[in-house]
């Protein structure tokens, strides 16, 4: 089998046959379910919440306490750390209590974060808010992802898993629009009361998505179930052409799935990226006077995303994951670079087209590749283990950073961050090289 041909991938729906073991049965082929799509609407209030504050936060930060980038930066980075803690509590919580359950109290924990701001009297404080806020948004937006993809199809996975991501991709365009309009005009604490109502909503949307089914429920289980973790699943040897899994020790299986580290470096590095832009992108705007287009920043950076969504989800279903992966980090270097020399509104927007393409092809790509060869019990920990490397990345970009804007500037941070695209290139080129992606 070469390994360059599509056959290299084993898609989902090939997953039972290599691992021996038996398929749970998919009923219909129908992607929309009634779970798939309040999951969808869930996932896309969450994200928003997300999305509001964190591209604000730095420059808020430094506007409403006085504080140096370096600290503002912290304030910013800390709520990724406090997601990536929830990658290795959630599973354990959702044994307790349940994957419905969990997801509830993470967005009621999310939508009360919120509204905490408005009472934050110190930065001090606000680091303290945002590491909190943090833990419960990881929480829940782990297991919303479970709730929403345990009824899609097994052939449909690819297409499905595009389809739920889009969710962010929306919730990436009208978050930040919503952050940096609100943060720049006399709205007090509008901005604050907006994040608890966004996460209120996905709160009531897990509700409507109803009880889960018989098959659902056993699914959810199937996915949440990180006690038995496939005990007595045989070893696989794989021929020469296909990936070779990195084991995962067995004291680890309750968090972590080592067989994602290789695609979970290759997003580590993408998102290491976005947290940069995430963070100084309204700050930079201020300091460049292309306030007007950085509104506009996220909204083209979405739409980039939506464009190229759909082909992504088949062009990794049929031809495999370096026509995504290699183009993707060409277009995110192109456009990180871009963003760096920008003078003009029109350059600023281009930039956001090139890294929401970039960032479109990586992300959903690698989310579906960190599940390709594994059991359906152990899509969760697959899942967290993905987001854990993402959220790494973006928590400890503006920390790291915050101390290279002082020195480069804003300009000099994202014209060097093309080194880090080239880099994720080059890795790709290796791990697939080394048939570990």
């Amino acid at each position: 089998m070469s390994h360059s041909s599509s056959h290299a991938i084993a898609l989902p729906r090939h997953q039972a046959a290599l691992l021996d073991a038996p398929a749970v049965p998919q009923v219909s082929d129908r992607l929309f379910t009634r779970t798939f799509t309040w999951g969808f609407i869930a996932s896309f209030g969450l994200r928003t919440n997300l999305y509001l504050l964190s591209v604000i936060m730095t420059a808020y930060c430094m506007s409403r306490y006085g504080c140096d980038i370096s600290c503002a930066s912290i304030a910013t980075g800390i709520f990724t750390i406090g997601c990536l803690a929830a990658r290795f509590c959630g599973g354990p919580v959702t044994d307790r209590l349940g994957l419905k359950a969990t997801t509830l109290l993470g967005m009621g924990l999310t939508c009360a974060a919120s509204f905490l701001y408005v009472i934050a009297g110190s930065i001090e404080a606000v680091i303290a808010i945002r590491l909190m806020h943090g833990l419960c948004y990881g929480v829940a937006s782990t297991t919303v992802t479970s709730i929403a993809s345990v009824n899609i199809p097994e052939k449909r996975h690819g297409e499905g898993m595009g389809y739920f991501m889009l969710s962010v991709t929306l919730a990436s365009a009208v978050g930040p629009l919503a952050g940096i309009a609100l943060n720049s005009g006399s709205t007090g604490n509008l901005l604050f009361y907006l994040a608890g109502a966004t996460a209120a909503a996905a709160f009531l949307a897990v509700i409507l998505a109803g009880p889960l089914t018989p098959q659902e429920s056993a699914e959810g289980q199937a996915l949440e179930d990180v006690t038995s973790l496939e005990p007595a699943a045989p070893s696989v040897e794989f021929d020469h052409a296909a990936i070779r899994l990195i084991p995962t020790p067995p004291s680890l299986k309750r968090c972590l799935e080592f067989s994602v580290f290789p695609i979970g470096s290759l997003a580590f590095v993408s998102y290491l990226v976005y947290g940069s832009v995430s963070a100084y992108l309204d700050p930079f705007a201020q300091q460049a006077h292309l306030m007007g287009a950085a509104g506009l920043f996220f909204v083209v950076y979405a739409a980039a995303m939506l464009i190229s969504r759909p082909f992504t989800a088949k062009i990794l279903d049929r031809q495999g994951p370096t026509l995504l992966i290699v183009p993707g980090f060409i277009a995110l270097g192109a456009g990180i670079f871009l963003m760096g020399l920008s003078t003009n509104g029109i350059e600023l927007l281009a930039a956001a087209a090139l890294i929401g393409y970039g960032l479109g092809a990586i992300q959903p790509t690698g989310l579906a590749l960190s599940t390709q060869y594994l059991g359906r019990s152990r899509y969760t920990v697959a899942n967290a283990t993905f987001y854990m490397m993402t959220d790494l990345a973006c928590g400890i970009s503006p920390i790291i950073f915050g101390f290279v804007v002082p020195v480069l500037g804003y300009r000099g941070l994202f014209c060097s961050l093309l080194a880090l695209t080239a880099a994720g290139i080059a890795g790709y080129m290796a791990l697939h090289r080394a048939h570990r992606v």
